[in-house]
């Protein structure tokens, strides 16, 4: 394939192509390591990924696959891209950008829709490998409060949003790799991939460095709908798993700190932060508590917030909620459990960012 040759100085319009495609590569991988966290889309990853590792490594890959049967299956897709991409150069860089937003179009033209269907398109084989990681997702998350039922929902949104993924952010990306290698612009690539993998570096630092983890999409679903199946199993947990980092707090506030080591508000190893909320064995000691009812990653979407810091007298175990849900949380204060909303300070609406003016935690997620 011949492609013209330009460069960024003798021309305007392949230096403002260049610098959109540069300011791309910046900022996608932010959206892209996000999604990857809230949502199961790595298998999108994988898969465009693979297609440009076979593009770029040219006709090795299909001399390999021609001599094993088994390889081939495993290969054929990203095959596919590379052919399609050898034979036709992808388009402007502004028609993958719009992408999303011109599905009548690539739906009813069949170069468009051949296209579409060669980045989101299923083989045999990655349809099996989705559909045994569901099955394998169901099982390990779901039972035995939810059913199969309850996770249908869960998989229509993953495969949407994973293929939303793909459509606005993976094919800009594939097609400049494509676009740059094939037209001999290596030196483009090169700053674009340098960039790239910059800011995805940056973008997993800010990830892994989180005070908090991150709670994915589907988990905190997980968690309202398992609490809504079972709410007097799930309020037991909830009032065991605080009653432990309660007792965890008091017996650090009695201990007498060692030397070198500093202190918190309330004269504990940091464990308490100046807006309340609780960090290490308090919280580490409720969320193995929680475990008990609700699986490991749901566990990792509830937090402590505490109230005075100086001397701590309420304790609130809680998840946050969304989409204007009631929050849901166990207080206890001075020992005893606290089930009016009212009787919670403003601090703790804050923490929770309960947004229904409810009347009190029993009735509800508790009740029957």
């Amino acid at each position: 394939m011949t492609q013209g040759r330009s460069t960024l100085l003798s021309s305007p319009l392949s230096f403002a192509d260049f610098v959109f495609r540069l300011a791309f590569f910046a900022l996608a991988p932010f959206a892209i390591v996000l999604a990857a966290e809230l949502f199961p889309v790595r298998g999108a990853l994988i898969d465009v990924g693979l297609a440009m590792f076979v593009f770029i490594l040219g006709e090795a890959p299909r001399r390999f696959a021609a001599r094993f049967r088994p390889v081939r299956y495993f290969l054929s897709e990203a095959l596919a891209f590379e052919s399609y991409y050898r034979e036709k150069p992808p388009r402007p860089f502004a028609y993958y950008l719009a992408y999303p937003f011109l599905f009548p179009y690539w739906l009813s033209n069949r170069e468009a829709r051949h296209e579409f269907l060669m980045f989101r398109g299923y083989t045999l084989g990655s349809f099996l490998v989705l559909l045994g990681g569901l099955v394998w997702q169901y099982f390990r998350d779901w039972p035995p409060q939810l059913g199969f039922t309850d996770f249908l929902p869960a998989v229509f949104l993953s495969l949407g949003v994973e293929t939303l993924l793909v459509l606005s952010l993976l094919m800009p990306i594939a097609t400049t790799v494509v676009w740059y290698h094939s037209s001999f612009r290596r030196r483009r690539l090169l700053v674009v991939l340098i960039v790239g993998v910059l800011s995805t570096t940056g973008a997993m630092y800010r990830v892994l460095n989180h005070r908090d983890p991150i709670v994915s999409y589907i988990t905190r679903e997980r968690v309202n709908l398992r609490t809504n199946a079972a709410r007097k199993d799930a309020h037991k947990a909830l009032q065991d798993a605080v009653a432990v980092a309660w007792r965890e707090i008091v017996k650090q506030r009695s201990k007498k700190p060692a030397r070198g080591v500093a202190l918190g508000p309330t004269g504990t190893a940091k464990d308490i932060d100046g807006d309340g909320k609780v960090e290490g064995a308090p919280l580490d000691d409720a969320r193995a508590k929680l475990e008990g009812f609700y699986k490991h990653d749901e566990a990792f979407a509830f937090d402590l917030w505490v109230s005075p810091l100086s001397r701590p007298r309420l304790i609130v175990l809680y998840a946050q909620s969304r989409r204007k849900r009631p929050a849901i949380w166990v207080a206890l204060q001075d020992g005893a459990e606290v089930k009016k909303l009212s009787s919670l300070p403003k601090e703790a609406f804050a923490a929770m960012r309960a947004a229904a003016d409810t009347a009190n935690a029993v009735d509800v997620v508790w009740d029957d």
